[in-house]
Order: C-alpha cells, then structure tokens, then sequence
C-alpha cells in the first residue's frame, strides 16, 4: 500500500486546488467572510448606538458634578469668611468701630469727617490713547 504523501494530510492548505478558479457553486463561499464581516460591523455600530448618549450623559454628568463641587468649595470659603467676620463683630470693638465708620459714616461727637473724591488718573482711557506728533510737541501753548 503506498504511503500518503504530506499533502494528503494536510487540512490547512490542499496545493491540488491552489491557482484552479472557483467552480460556479462556490459564490457563497468566496463570498461569506465580506458578509460576516459587514454582519459584525454592523453590530458593533449597533451596540455603540445604543450606548453612545448613555456614555455622553455620564461625561455630562461628570463635569456637572465638578463644576458644583467647585462651587461648593467656594461657598464653603465664603462662609468661614463670613463666619470669621461675625466673630470678630461680636468680640472686637475696633473691629465694629472701623465697619461702622467705614460704612455709615459714623463718627465720634466733636470729630469732623473729610470726604475727599477720587483723584482723575492721568492714564489714557482705552482707545483714546494717541501719540503727539514732533509737530504737536514742539508748539508751546
């Protein structure tokens, strides 16, 4: 009995049928890996569809919860601010005599109070900023 030859037992690769066309039945064949791979693409697309507004409300969501927790942090600074402003209210005298001298122009009897206006800076306002030409510089007024 003649012994098989290597390509015989081979069932990855079958060198008899290598190069020959398909016969005509094997359409499927040539063409079923395309559409299992367009079957699975489109499942894929399927599942991200689904949970692609779910994965985008959690983002939101997130930078929402951030943001309020910042602005926790802040009121929580502002209120120990305010907290410590009250106590020294309470327990500091000079504290109550500045605010209220500052604030409702309070003063002591026999003192008098100057009120001045704020001074004009000498400072261009924006867009009003112009530099003098040597002609304008030189003249005398």
């Amino acid at each position: 009995m003649p012994r098989p030859s290597m390509a015989d037992n081979s069932r990855l690769f079958d060198p008899r049928g290598y190069g020959a066309p398909p016969s005509k039945g094997q359409f499927w064949g040539v063409i079923q890996p395309w559409v299992y791979s367009l079957v699975g693409l489109l499942a894929v697309s399927v599942v991200l569809a689904f949970f692609y507004p779910a994965w985008k409300r959690g983002q939101r969501l997130r930078e929402q919860t951030e943001n309020l927790q910042r602005e926790i942090t802040a009121k929580e600074q502002e209120l120990n601010r305010l907290q410590e402003e009250t106590g020294r209210l309470k327990q500091d005298p000079f504290t109550v005599e500045r605010m209220s001298r500052d604030t409702l122009n309070v003063a002591r009897p026999g003192e008098v109070i100057f009120k001045f206006q704020p001074y004009p800076s000498n400072a261009p306002v924006s867009g009003q900023a112009r530099r003098a030409s040597p002609a304008e510089a030189g003249e005398k007024p």
